[in-house]
């Protein structure tokens, strides 16, 4: 890419390696472009010995965060931008490099300091440019910790004080929460899902309908047998998709105080 360094940082847990090999399984046939950029920084128990497919591994301690773990990632490996996804944030379809490289010159020339990669529904469409949206400050998880583009002075600033990743998305819900309605000039969401991103793990375990998609479509590739969410689960989970964006949040509270088992905060 010209004039753009960039670098992925995937980082994630011991205990999940067998969604990083399917994340690179994908990768390699989808965005085969991209391994060449790929750093995986990783924590848990016993991670010395870990290896995969030469890919260059950020060992940080036992206990670290996942934004611990991409700060320390991008101290190591400084580019010009940073790419992040966790480990179930699967490229599932063919990626355009160089609509990829396009994109990834904007941010720099635009000074974009994150990019929620994963596009979200929104009532705030009017500011940005064909291929992203300025972020409002009113929307509710569009501080994104799934997929996101970075620079390095967010990375340092956000990441920099061994926080977690839920910590952060919370941090972005209380402000969501004031109704403040203001539009942040370097913080965008992108209109389209160029990176074909499927998120397909909840809570430990495969998303249902993704799963399903993933061994019809790549029947090659050997996925990971974890356990499967239930129909239920399944159920609410893409009911809270199409709702989340538009529910008051009053009714949004008494939702989450009857079913807290399906939602990750309380707020």
């Amino acid at each position: 890419m010209v004039g753009v360094d960039y670098k992925i940082i995937l980082p994630t847990n011991v205990k999940y390696l067998d969604i990083t090999r399917n994340f690179i399984d994908l990768l390699e046939i989808n965005w085969p472009e991209a391994i060449q950029h790929l750093i995986i920084s990783l924590t848990g128990q016993n991670t010395n010995t870990v290896k995969i497919n030469n890919i260059p591994i950020v060992f940080n301690d036992e206990k670290s965060t996942l934004p611990t773990c991409i700060y320390n990632a991008a101290q190591k490996n400084k580019a010009d931008y940073y790419l992040i996804f966790l480990g179930d944030a699967f490229i599932s379809k063919k990626v355009n490099d160089l609509a990829i490289n396009a994109l990834l010159s904007k941010l720099m020339q635009n000074s974009i300091n994150y990019c929620r990669l994963l596009p979200q529904f929104s009532f705030y469409k009017n500011r940005g440019i064909r291929e992203y949206r300025k972020l409002n400050s009113n929307e509710r998880y569009g501080h994104s910790f799934v997929a996101f583009g970075a620079s390095s002075n967010f990375i340092d600033s956000e990441f920099g004080s061994d926080i977690t990743d839920r910590q952060f998305e919370i941090k972005y819900l209380k402000i969501a929460n004031k109704k403040k309605n203001v539009y942040f000039n370097d913080r965008v969401v992108l209109k389209q899902n160029i990176f074909h991103i499927l998120p397909s793990i909840q809570k430990g375990k495969w998303d249902r309908v993704n799963i399903f998609y993933l061994r019809r479509k790549y029947p090659k590739i050997k996925f990971s047998d974890r356990e499967i969410i239930n129909w239920k689960y399944e159920s609410i989970i893409q009911l809270r998709k199409i709702i989340s964006p538009i529910i008051p949040n009053n009714l949004r509270l008494k939702l989450k105080a009857s079913k807290k088992e399906y939602f990750d905060t309380d707020i």
